[in-house]
């Protein structure tokens, strides 16, 4: 099985966003859960703080069709 970089992992490599941003929005999704919330994706969280654009979204969307693995996590019988 291939594991993929963590979205908000990419979005610091691609510049388009602080880690300080990525960990609101995951604090944000964290809280969203532990109220008993629907699930809500870290992009659009992290575009409805203003830490994304929504081309910066598309963007990072478009990397991970084009195959952005981690070749170090992915499993040894793949």
């Amino acid at each position: 099985m291939v594991k993929l970089e963590p979205f908000g992992q990419v979005a610091v490599k691609m510049g388009f966003c602080t880690q300080e941003d990525v960990t609101k929005a995951l604090e944000t999704q964290r809280g969203l859960s532990l109220e008993g919330k629907e699930h809500k994706l870290i992009g659009l969280i992290l575009l409805e703080i203003g830490a994304l654009s929504t081309t910066q979204l598309i963007q990072i969307l478009q990397y991970y069709e084009h195959g952005a693995r981690v070749p170090e996590l992915e499993d040894e019988t793949a």
